[in-house]
């Protein structure tokens, strides 16, 4: 497996070798670019080493089973943790540390759930078509990770 940032770096070079006049020094030539690109892949190894002892041989079948996807899978998924990081730091969001936090939020969703004059409201307000909706969102998602687990659309596989 060829380090992506070597290649990079190597596609990097033929660019500005083909493109810059005789005039213009190479920034392939200035030593601190090359001791950044040294670094970079000093990084790239210990971090694919870290990864590989950590997810094994289930990693490296989960790897061998996307074959060409692997790239554009994995780095599609650096894109999204990073943008979900962004939005986590930007809308300054946090988790509720507190079990008296958990504890209120679903105390008060089981109590307007057994309370008959919250459904009453509901229908009279035309709230009922919003939750329902959440319902339906809820059950897709369920049903999606069903047919994950399930690694088949419909029913599960029997040896028989």
């Amino acid at each position: 497996m060829r380090p992506q940032i070597t290649q990079t770096a190597r596609v990097f070079g033929r660019r500005m070798n083909s493109s810059s006049s005789s005039s213009t020094p190479s920034p392939l030539n200035n030593p601190n670019v090359q001791k950044a690109v040294e670094g970079a892949q000093k990084a790239y190894a210990q971090g694919a080493a870290t990864v590989k002892r950590v997810a094994g041989p289930l990693g490296d079948r989960v790897g061998g089973m996307l074959g060409a996807y692997r790239e554009p899978v994995v780095y599609n998924a650096k894109v999204v943790s990073s943008l979900a990081k962004q939005v986590y730091k930007a809308e300054k969001l946090a988790p509720p540390l507190e079990l008296s936090t958990w504890a209120r939020a679903y105390s008060q969703i089981y109590s307007r759930a057994v309370n008959g004059g919250f459904w009453k409201e509901t229908l009279r307000t035309g709230a009922w078509a919003g939750l329902g909706v959440a319902a339906l969102e809820a059950y897709g998602i369920f049903s999606i990770g069903e047919i994950i687990g399930r690694r088949h659309l419909v029913g599960y596989k029997l040896k028989e």
